[in-house]
């Protein structure tokens, strides 16, 4: 049996290295020919930024410097607390990231969310063990025929089957937690102002999920983070149903000057 297994191994291991050679890992931004570990090339890697410390505690907006023995806080959040708990944001939106995630969402690359889970996985591992329900950003149902698959739930998936997140816990993934009841437009096509007005009465909590809802931790995931409008609405939706925590957990977040 161990003679056996260690032949399949080794099968296994020769088929993939004749399958990288045939059919090679791209860089998924510029499409440069990469090792099959890596997600960017090295020049598109340099160009990308990380959201690190130090940065605001809720909202995870970055600061130029670290300001000692004051409440981390931006002043977006001092002025008005969103109804999130905290954002775990891995970079900065960017060109670069534009065209990887526009890639998945519109022009159907869906080997992509696999990356991008990857990426998640090892960013949020440690922060979420104590989550009770995993929940994604919804679509309507017309942009979801439309466009013919919710690319979040795709990642939240695989983000549940990835051995270094969140297998090992005890969160549950449900897809349809959250419902967008009205086709608004397009987030990408309106103002800040107008966006925020554009979610009001957009999202409710699916009903026979409210009751389950009530007194747990949720992570609220989405791709990108722009105005936080679409986020804060889900949240808000959740926490007027009981939740007691929500954590927002995103690919990227545009930050403005």
């Amino acid at each position: 049996m161990k003679i056996f297994l260690m032949l399949s191994s080794r099968i296994h291991c020769g088929i993939q290295k004749i399958l990288s050679i045939f059919f090679p890992s791209h860089c998924i931004s510029c499409e440069k020919i990469i090792s099959k570990e890596a997600l960017f090339c090295l020049d598109c890697w340099q160009k990308l930024q990380f959201i690190s410390e130090p940065k605001c505690q809720i909202c995870s907006y970055p600061f130029e410097v670290e300001i000692k023995f004051l409440q981390p806080l931006c002043s977006r959040c001092l002025v008005k607390k969103p109804s999130f708990d905290s954002v775990i944001t891995i970079f900065r939106y960017n060109e670069i990231l534009r065209k990887a995630i526009g890639d998945l969402k519109y022009r159907d690359q869906t080997f992509l969310a696999k990356k991008f889970a990857g990426i998640l996985a090892k960013k949020i591992k440690s922060e979420i063990e104590d989550c009770d329900i995993l929940c994604v950003a919804p679509l309507h149902i017309n942009r979801l025929r439309k466009r013919k698959f919710n690319q979040v739930a795709i990642i939240a998936r695989l983000l549940c089957a990835n051995p270094l997140s969140l297998r090992c816990s005890a969160i549950e993934f449900i897809p349809d937690l959250l419902w967008r009841v009205v086709d608004t437009i397009p987030q990408v096509q309106l103002r800040k102002k107008q966006r925020e007005k554009n979610l009001k009465k957009v999202f409710l909590v699916n009903k026979k999920y409210r009751e389950l809802v009530k007194g747990k931790k949720i992570l609220l995931l989405d791709d990108v983070m722009t105005t936080g409008a679409t986020l804060e609405n889900c949240a808000k939706v959740l926490k007027k149903c009981g939740a007691k925590k929500v954590i927002v957990a995103v690919i990227a977040k545009t930050i403005f000057s």
